[in-house]
């Protein structure tokens, strides 16, 4: 397994031009329950693992716990291999720190998202 790093101050810029936007799409996409708006930026992959009924569920799951999404801040772009990942810590309605990662191919020109998580107490209890 390949070791995780923390990219170059150059790298991050370059990857956090089209991350934010994206970041942007999918908890806006979250808030108003909006699947088109969420996954706009999926991997064809992706988008077949995380359908709307998956969406939807997953929804349900994480603001019945923690509430609806407000903010992010403090990117860390990291790669491993083939993967670059942006992890923002995010805060909801009813819990800060919440990480939020998403994961793109190096390789891929498109910046299609190939893997999204959030992570927290709240959302582990």
């Amino acid at each position: 397994m390949a070791q995780e790093t923390v990219v170059s101050d150059d790298v991050k810029a370059e990857v956090l031009a089209y991350a934010d936007p994206i970041a942007g799409n999918v908890m806006q996409g979250f808030n108003e329950g909006n699947y088109t708006i969420y996954s706009r930026d999926f991997s064809p992959e992706m988008r077949q693992a995380l359908d709307e009924a998956a969406f939807e569920q997953n929804r349900e799951f994480v603001t019945s716990r923690i509430g609806l999404y407000e903010s992010r801040t403090d990117p860390v772009v990291t790669e491993t291999g083939e993967y670059i990942a942006v992890t923002y810590r995010g805060e909801f309605e009813r819990e800060d720190g919440v990480a939020l990662r998403l994961v793109f191919q190096k390789d891929d020109p498109s910046h299609r998202l190939h893997g999204l998580w959030f992570n927290s107490p709240m959302l582990r209890s």
